[in-house]
This record gives structure tokens, C-alpha cells and sequence, in this order.
């Protein structure tokens, strides 16, 4: 059960969502997630990582804390970074937590003015996410927790040097890495950045 490992306001929030019973990659990734480790995360589709990557940034953040950022979470597209926005609005339910997105097909002006004016999540695409880093809207200095979902698609589409100067500019934090399949190319994608991460797999 997540009660077990999780705070109350987020172990509820995820029985109304209609969630109580981890998947399997949940069950395997909580508790070392929770501990601060950098985890590689290689699951299927539909095997709920996109859920988890909610339940450690709520986790881990619990309340707002001033107006920078302390968890970035890259997604492949602005169709990914609005759907997850809309999940942890209902999951954050009950928290003061705040996200915003930060994608291409968004205005960037108005992602610029909202990221300025105080977030604790930012999630977005690493072209714009680095966009906006470039504006000097965005503070990297507080971050916390850094996730990449879906590596094989930032593979495919090229963002590895996007990835790489975000990486960079971070702070000393948590990394956490979303995939399918763990090779090389993962491999090459994070090792600039990531020192020795725990790999877990479905």
C-alpha cells in the first residue's frame, strides 16, 4: 500500500485518483527513490513511471517553498508536459504546490513571466526549458530533484545537448531516469551528470 511509504496527504489523494496498490516498477522504485538515490527507472509502457515521477517530486517537496524551483522534470513533448501538469494538479491536491510547463507550442513569454513569478515544479521539453534558462527566468539554484522521462524519445529527437547543459547547471540533487530499455545511448545520454545511479527494472 502507498500509506506505507508515503505522506498522508499524497497516499490519499492517489486512492482517489483510483490508485492503492503500487505497480510493480512503484513497488521497486519508492523506497529508493525516497532515500535520495539516483535511479534509473527501465519499465514498459503503462507501467506507471509517469505516476511515480509525481509521487517522488510530491513526495520529496511536500509544501511551496519560495518562488524557485526545486524539481525539473523534462518531458518529450507539450502534449506530455500538459498531461502531466494535469495529473499532479489532482494528485497535489490537499499541498500548496505549485507547477508550471514550460513547451513549445506554449507562448514563451507568458511561460517565461509564470516561471519568473514563482513555481516549485517546472516541467517541460529541453529546448524550451533551456530557453527560458537563457531568458535568466529561470533559477537552477534550488533544484532539489532532476527527471528525465522518456529517454529514448529525447534520444530520437536530439536533446542531448540540451539535456547535457541543464544537467550542468544544476546544482548537487537527486537524479531520476525514465525508460524502456537501458543501453549505451542512456548511457552516453546521462554520464556527464550521473555518477553511479541504481538501475531498477520491471
Amino acid at each position: 500500500m502507498f500509506k506505507e511509504k508515503l505522506n498522508k496527504k499524497l497516499a490519499t489523494a492517489l486512492a482517489e485518483y483510483g490508485v492503492e496498490t503500487p505497480t510493480s516498477i512503484q513497488s521497486k522504485c519508492l523506497s529508493k527513490i525516497n532515500s535520495g538515490t539516483d535511479v534509473i527507472v527501465i519499465a514498459p509502457i503503462n507501467a506507471g513511471k509517469s505516476t511515480l515521477v509525481l509521487i517522488a517530486v510530491i513526495h520529496k517537496l511536500k509544501e511551496a517553498f519560495e518562488d524557485a524551483p526545486r524539481a525539473l522534470i523534462l518531458v518529450s513533448g507539450s502534449e506530455e508536459a500538459l498531461a502531466m501538469k494535469s495529473q499532479f494538479e489532482f494528485l497535489s491536491e490537499g499541498t500548496t504546490l505549485r507547477a508550471e510547463c514550460a513547451h513549445d507550442e506554449g507562448k514563451i513569454n507568458d511561460q517565461n513571466e509564470a516561471i519568473y513569478s514563482g513555481t516549485d515544479i517546472v516541467i517541460g521539453t529541453p529546448k524550451r526549458v533551456l530557453e527560458i534558462y537563457f531568458n535568466k527566468s529561470l533559477n537552477l539554484n534550488k533544484i532539489k530533484l532532476f527527471v528525465i522521462d522518456d529517454a529514448e524519445t529525447m534520444i530520437k529527437k536530439a536533446w542531448q545537448a540540451q539535456i547535457d547543459r541543464l544537467g550542468l547547471s544544476l546544482p548537487k540533487c537527486q537524479h531520476l531516469v525514465f525508460g524502456e530499455n537501458y543501453d549505451e545511448k542512456i548511457e552516453k545520454l546521462i554520464h556527464k551528470f550521473i555518477v553511479a545511479p541504481r538501475i531498477i527494472e520491471a
